[in-house]
């Protein structure tokens, strides 16, 4: 189940998991990434050193269409979507970032299904993931939201600050 609160992602309660998307470099340079750079280091440090390792045992696609579910850093866990290789005038074109979003919440649900200890049955906090800078239509990246929400049961909430009230 999808549900939408006007919030910003930062501020979901303690122990919940903030799920955005990521490159496949390891680069949190802009966007919602960079502002949970600055609030959440070991985090971003986790997801960079996850990345390099995929880099280096395979430089043509990385980590692309995994997810990673990082240590809690300060009051949250953050979930990384790796839904492109590249960022800014290299992502991926809109088609292979959706074929890629649909593995990395795959994985993603997967390790919050089975791995993560305390944290299954919590509702998932996210932005409209894909649809900023990598300029995905926000409706592509829902429908498959929704379904893997409704194939695990899990209520996932969208912070959108700017919703009208």
């Amino acid at each position: 189940m999808i549900t939408y609160k006007k919030m910003r992602l930062q501020d979901a309660p303690e122990d919940s998991i903030l799920l955005h998307a990521c490159n496949a470099q390891g680069v949190w340079g802009s966007g919602i990434a960079l502002s949970l750079k600055k609030l959440y280091p070991k985090s971003y440090l986790a997801y960079n050193g996850y990345c390099t390792n995929f880099l280096q045992a395979n430089p043509y696609y990385g980590a692309v269409g995994t997810a990673l579910i990082t240590s809690r850093e300060k009051k949250h866990f953050i979930g990384c979507m790796i839904t492109s290789f590249g960022f800014g005038g290299n992502k991926d074109n809109e088609d292979v970032i959706i074929g890629q979003t649909w593995l990395a919440l795959d994985d993603f649900f997967r390790q919050y299904n089975y791995v993560t200890n305390g944290l299954h049955g919590k509702p998932i906090y996210c932005n409209k993931f894909n649809s900023g800078l990598f300029a995905v239509p926000w409706t592509k990246t829902e429908n498959i939201l929704a379904y893997f929400a409704g194939r695990y049961n899990v209520e996932v909430v969208i912070c959108d600050p700017t919703m009208q009230d």
